[in-house]
């Protein structure tokens, strides 16, 4: 998915005459940024819950499903590279 997202702005960047270079993480940055996401989006839910926060609730389910999505995309790059 991350390459796919970088070929798009790449085409982007070449059609519009600029030059930004893209970040390419590796399994374990994704890994981190995943456990990162889970326990911020975990904290966001139940504070949501607590003081009755649809926001933060919403904030915080948010950031689990992004959790999810980086988990997935580390073990893709994991199996690609078995």
């Amino acid at each position: 998915m991350i390459q796919e997202v970088n070929k798009a702005c790449k085409k982007l960047n070449d059609t519009l005459g600029i030059h930004v270079t893209l970040p390419n993480p590796n399994r374990t940055t994704l890994k981190a940024a995943a456990v990162c996401n889970l326990i911020a989006g975990a904290g966001l839910v139940t504070a949501g819950i607590i003081f009755s926060s649809k926001c933060c609730a919403a904030l915080g389910g948010i950031s689990v499903i992004s959790s999810v999505v980086l988990q997935r995309e580390h073990k893709t790059m994991t199996n690609k590279q078995r």
